[in-house]
């Protein structure tokens, strides 16, 4: 069977190498975020301290009452000085005060990925 490398080779060349959707969701507090807000109405709005509550009990692998005030400051400021910024940066969160957090326009996006990886590894 004879292989035509250039054929194969521009059609990779084509493709994206965009790598900011796999920022978006490289770590666990990001994917935490985006599915917590997959669970939630399409139009709620969560507060930063809410993200983090959840963020800490999932890190931790805790309950949500077990999550200590440590526990959740860390995470808590994680979560407003790097991860909120960065995926309202992408688009994937929209951000209408310092604490106030709505899905973005890419939301959608981002879910769906997570939401079918999910379905691979079950």
């Amino acid at each position: 069977m004879t292989k035509n490398l250039a054929v194969h080779t521009e059609s990779l060349r084509s493709l994206s190498d965009d790598t900011v959707v796999f920022e978006s969701i490289i770590n666990l507090r990001r994917r935490t975020i985006i599915r917590y807000m997959g669970h939630l109405p399409a139009d709620a709005a969560v507060e930063t301290s809410e993200l983090a509550r959840v963020c800490a009990a999932v890190e931790q692998d805790l309950p949500l009452y077990k999550v200590n005030h440590q526990t959740y400051r860390h995470a808590y400021q994680a979560v407003r000085q790097r991860d909120i910024p960065h995926l309202a940066t992408e688009e994937v969160l929209e951000r209408y005060d310092r604490d106030t957090i709505t899905r973005g326009k890419r939301f959608p996006v981002f879910i769906e990925l997570l939401d079918a990886m999910d379905s691979q590894l079950n």
